[in-house]
């Protein structure tokens, strides 16, 4: 497979939903280089990189990394995106880590829900985050190709997309595809009540940033009556004691998932308007939770601009 194959097949839907969600998230112009072989040798991990790996017909993983000048000024424009405020710190504090991570994690799991519906003859692994050399190191073993495309940040910087090939299957045959994002994953109801002002909305996701976040969208657009779950256990807790009305549910969290508390919350209660949010999934996941009667699907990221108007559209009953 040539450079040219791996950054169009590949490389390219990581790079657009970069420049897209660089965009949406932050209000920064980003644009990229063209890609090029980098020297395994003397390829340096600059400090900060959000990593998936691959495997199937070709084995490797992913990488797009920053130097930490950049991924400061990345994260505090992120901060100020979802919450309206920024951290002062210069260096990778753990809000600021935490505001990367929302948007990295938005980035590749776009991108390789995208490729997926492909069929391409490989899969990906959850995002993780890598901080130091050290904790890349394991991603270097037994590389043997690096395919490198720069992405310059206007007034900021430079970050980097990587594809690191171990192996890959020179016989099988990629098709070229037409890669296209869309938040909506599974569509709001088209008819039904809008939700009143008043009515009690859970939100229930593992970062706090994202929980502030979803705080300040819904208040934009009048609902101020929220409260929060921080994982998918005291999310079930609070559907038995406060029972609300409406519950945005993030997928990826720490201690149980949203999917795997999708089913024991329909349990409970088979009623209550859900929808579930996640950067990071497939249509394996979409297809678990469409099963068990959900609301809609939304995929982030979401921000003080679009997002009032892409929430409003779910609160229905």
């Amino acid at each position: 497979m040539t450079v040219e194959t791996i950054h169009k097949i590949i490389l390219h839907p990581f790079i657009q939903e970069s420049l897209q969600s660089l965009k949406l998230m932050t209000g920064l112009d980003g644009r990229a280089d063209e890609p090029f072989i980098d020297n395994v040798e003397d390829f340096r991990f600059k400090g900060y990189a959000v990593c998936s790996d691959m495997q199937g017909q070709l084995d490797g993983v992913v990488l797009m990394h920053h130097y930490q000048e950049t991924a400061v000024a990345i994260g505090q424009a992120v901060q100020q995106s979802l919450v309206g405020e920024a951290s002062s710190s210069e260096s990778l504090d753990d809000d600021l880590v935490a505001a990367l991570e929302e948007w990295g994690n938005t980035i590749v799991g776009r991108a390789t829900h995208i490729l997926q519906k492909h069929n391409l003859g490989f899969e990906f692994a959850s995002p993780h985050v890598a901080l130091d050399l050290a904790d890349m190191s394991r991603y270097l073993e037994g590389v043997q190709q690096i395919v490198t495309v720069p992405v310059h940040v206007e007034g900021v910087g430079r970050y980097y997309f990587n594809l690191l090939v171990r192996e890959l299957n020179q016989q099988n045959d990629y098709e070229e595809a037409v890669f296209n994002s869309d938040a909506c994953i599974v569509a709001p109801p088209t008819t039904g009540e809008t939700l009143a002002k008043n009515a009690l909305i859970m939100t229930v996701d593992d970062s706090p940033l994202i929980r502030k976040a979803m705080k300040r969208i819904l208040a934009g657009i009048g609902y101020n009556n929220v409260i929060e779950a921080d994982d998918g256990d005291s999310a079930v807790a609070a559907l038995t004691e406060h029972k609300p009305e409406f519950v945005f549910m993030d997928v990826v969290m720490n201690r149980l998932n949203g999917d795997k508390a999708l089913g024991q919350m329909r349990q409970l209660d088979k009623q209550t308007p859900i929808v579930m949010l996640s950067s990071v999934t497939d249509s394996n996941v979409v297809d678990a939770c469409q099963e068990q009667g959900i609301q809609g699907f939304i995929f982030k990221p979401l921000n003080a601009a679009t997002g009032g108007e892409l929430l409003q559209a779910y609160l229905k009953r």
